[in-house]
């Protein structure tokens, strides 16, 4: 018997007792519809969540802050930390006050001090704007953020920033402007801010990019940190010494050696540094362990559902005893026995799966327009679930694996029977 003669009595071995099959089959479509869905539900959510982090990128560029403390373990854990007063002749001489997150330049200056490849150093200017307006336009409220050194912004339309002087719009602010956002890039931009005194002031900048949407996209418009910084001295000039929360780094290259290389050396000085793809990695894992946990249910209703197959392809051997002494009799071999009870168990997990996942497309095809009709404004480009082709078919191969691991214990029974006393069974 030929290998497609075996698959073409396995599966038709399976309609002999439709009802026991279709059970069987429905056990196993339940746990590969609860699989299909997690991972549906986990692919959309990545999807959106990358649709969203990588608005930003720098391979170049790494984020510092001051590292947090954590309280020592022990009977003692929750008391507070002793005070330790900074001179002024340390600060001034770029040494870190053991008591505040604020940073001089002098100080950030002093913590990359002697680290191989550094290029630049751009303070986090935390500045505030009052209103836009384009031409003639209405005034909109300004909500201004600065793009670093090194990074670089995603966008619709248009350019990131290449100089001073220069904006990008968030792509909602854009499309009030302008519904066709194309039309404002080259268009000079007039905005407003506040400077130390109350006074409000104005600067015209050109419009040269309109952002994609995204977490840190959708609301700010960005200016470089050439621009940055001189709205900050003006909302800050009456400070004697100004401070920031944190800086980043530009390297002279992409090397992960260099970047390796620079998180011991800050990490030794009490210091954090991260790249933007560190900060995707750590929402990728959270996402990875949420689909994880969801799998974990929908694998307990498969292996629930393998002990199904067990059953069946166990029945399956005691009605058809006669039958299989009668093959051997007739020359069939032990392996082609084990072939043709594996093969239905293997069918039994691929048609559960094929119709798990199908289900599983379907009603998630149907979620995802419920949710643009009904959500779409708030979640524009969001689906909750996302089928893809690799994870479908890995499903399937995994289901039909469980089911074949299942049908291994019936098979080799089968295969070992005697066929002198199986032609005499009753």
């Amino acid at each position: 018997m030929k290998t497609w003669d075996l698959v073409k009595t396995a599966n038709r071995n399976l309609f002999r007792n439709k009802l026991r099959t279709f059970l069987t089959v429905v056990a196993i479509f339940v746990g590969a519809f609860t699989l299909t869905m997690t991972n549906g539900v986990g692919d959309g959510m990545r999807d959106y969540v990358e649709s969203q982090v990588k608005n930003i990128d720098g391979d170049r560029v790494a984020m510092i802050r001051k590292k947090i403390d954590q309280p020592q373990g022990g009977t003692n854990s929750s008391a507070p930390a002793e005070y330790k007063e900074a001179s002024k002749d340390s600060e001034e001489n770029g040494e870190i006050d053991p008591e505040t997150f604020l940073l001089t330049e002098a100080q950030m200056a002093s913590v990359v001090q002697g680290i191989d490849g550094v290029k630049s150093i751009t303070p986090r200017y935390s500045i505030q704007g009052e209103y836009i307006h384009v031409g003639d336009s209405k005034k909109y409220r300004l909500e201004m953020g600065m793009l670093s050194e090194g990074l670089i912004a995603k966008t619709e339309a248009g350019t990131s920033i290449t100089g001073p002087d220069q904006i990008l719009l968030p792509v909602g602010l854009a499309r009030e402007l302008d519904p066709q956002i194309a039309n404002l890039i080259g268009k000079p931009a007039t905005i407003a801010y506040k400077s130390a005194d109350g006074s409000l002031k104005t600067m015209l900048l050109q419009i040269v990019g309109v952002t994609t949407k995204g977490f840190m996209t959708n609301m700010n418009s960005f200016v470089g940190a050439d621009t940055a910084r001189r709205i900050y001295d003006e909302q800050y000039r009456s400070q004697d010494e100004k401070r920031y929360i944190g800086f980043t780094v530009q390297m002279d290259s992409n090397d992960p050696a260099k970047f390796e290389a620079l998180k011991k050396q800050l990490d030794a000085k009490g210091f954090a540094a991260e790249t933007v793809a560190d900060a995707r990695k750590r929402t990728y894992d959270a996402i990875g362990i949420f689909k994880t946990v969801m799998n974990l249910f929908a694998m307990v209703a498969l292996l629930a559902a393998s002990f199904g197959i067990i059953n069946t392809l166990v029945i399956a051997v005691l009605e058809r005893t006669k039958e299989i002494g009668l093959q051997k009799a007739l020359g069939m071999g032990r392996g082609k026995i084990f072939a043709i009870f594996s093969l239905e168990s293997v069918f039994i997990g691929f048609w559960g799966a094929a119709l798990g996942a199908g289900g599983a497309m379907l009603t998630g095809l149907v979620a995802n327009q419920v949710l643009i009709r009904v959500y779409a404004e708030s979640f524009e480009g969001f689906s909750l679930f996302a089928f893809k082709p690799i994870s479908i078919a890995l499903i399937v191969l995994l289901v039909c694996g469980i089911a074949f691991l299942a049908g291994v214990m019936p098979a080799i029974r089968a295969s070992r029977l005697n066929p002198i006393e199986s032609l005499r069974y009753e």
